[in-house]
């Protein structure tokens, strides 16, 4: 009792009230992350048709053509080849839609007109007939699946040579733009770089990896984090969503602080740069805390190896939640 009066008196346990501001747990590591994030890929060739990577643009947005003018060389080549490959069906057809009638001529003939008839009409039965239908059909088939092919060979080619926007959002392109990037020029891919990345701005957040497990199990919806910038400007996050990713080390839990609209255009500046994120947690009604520069000071903090440990001392009828940069907070435990 002697104890906690000597902290009490030092004005070591703080109000309830004192709490209301988030205390500072920690600064580390942090990236600017949109919503969504894609890389799109492109041959080398003559790229046509380059999207403004100044204005946002729609999901489905053309973005670039790679080789339109081959493209249309093949397509034209392609309509070519397969009106001559129909006409060659369709004269195929032609001959065997004219056996067609010549066999259901003499079929229709009486049997004393057949004898007079050619010889081999008496072979032209009901099977020979369908034996023709049979051919015709499959040649219509076989005309039908050759443009079906053709057709979706070539859109297959024009699709990988199209560049879209999979999502609303803005680009970015990863190749010095020529001077006039409304005309046609010839891109060369080099260093497994992409083409282009594409963001979807709907949301931008700040992601840090918690890795203290007794951060994971406090209310995640009281984090918040801010990351300083020049001029004395700040960029605020929220707590939005966790999620387990994975990198080279293996997993890793990722917390998404969402950055207001209003902060959109800076946050989308500053994709790819690394930054340091202050994380703050807002402990709340029933708390209390505790500033570590005093109770390092208390008689008893020499004897005590960990803060645990001079917390239990102190305050036996507290339990710690949580160890900030320069405080500890506490909450009464309830009996």
């Amino acid at each position: 009792m002697k104890a906690l009066r000597y902290v009490i008196s030092c004005g070591l346990l703080a109000t309830a009230a004192a709490l209301a501001a988030p205390i500072q747990v920690g600064i580390m590591p942090a990236k600017i992350v949109p919503e969504q994030i894609a890389s799109l890929p492109l041959d080398r060739g003559i790229v046509s048709s380059l999207a403004d990577a100044r204005v946002p643009h729609k999901r489905g947005d053309v973005l670039a053509v790679l080789n339109h003018e081959l493209m249309q060389q093949e397509r034209e080549e392609m309509e070519l080849k397969l009106a001559r490959e129909r006409i060659t069906k369709k004269d195929e057809i032609r001959k065997l839609e004219a056996q067609r009638h010549k066999i259901e001529f003499y079929r229709n003939l009486s049997e004393k007109e057949r004898r007079y008839a050619a010889p081999e009409a008496a072979q032209l039965d009901a099977d020979t007939l369908a034996d023709v239908d049979e051919r015709i059909a499959l040649l219509k088939r076989e005309m039908d699946s050759l443009e079906r092919h053709r057709n979706n060979e070539l859109a297959r080619k024009q699709a990988k040579n199209t560049l879209k926007m999979p999502f609303d959002g803005r680009v970015q392109y990863h190749f010095t733009l020529p001077e006039d990037p409304t005309q046609p020029f010839e891109y060369h891919s080099t260093g497994g770089m992409p083409f282009a990345t594409v963001c979807d701005d709907s949301a931008f957040y700040v992601t840090i990896n918690l890795t203290r497990a007794e951060l994971t199990q406090l209310p995640e919806q009281d984090f918040s984090v801010e990351i300083h910038l020049p001029e004395g400007k700040k960029l605020h996050g929220e707590f939005s969503h966790r999620r387990v990713e994975q990198n080279g080390n293996g997993d890793m839990l990722v917390y998404f602080f969402r950055i207001p609209v209003e902060e959109h255009e800076r946050a989308f500046n500053m994709l790819g740069s690394q930054a340091r994120a202050r994380l703050f947690y807002k402990a709340g009604e029933g708390t209390q805390l505790l500033n570590k520069a005093e109770l390092a000071k208390h008689p008893r903090a020499a004897r005590c190896r960990t803060w645990e440990e001079l917390i239990a001392d102190l305050y036996p009828e507290y339990h710690l939640i949580l160890i900030g940069e320069r405080d500890i907070v506490v909450r009464k435990t309830d009996h």
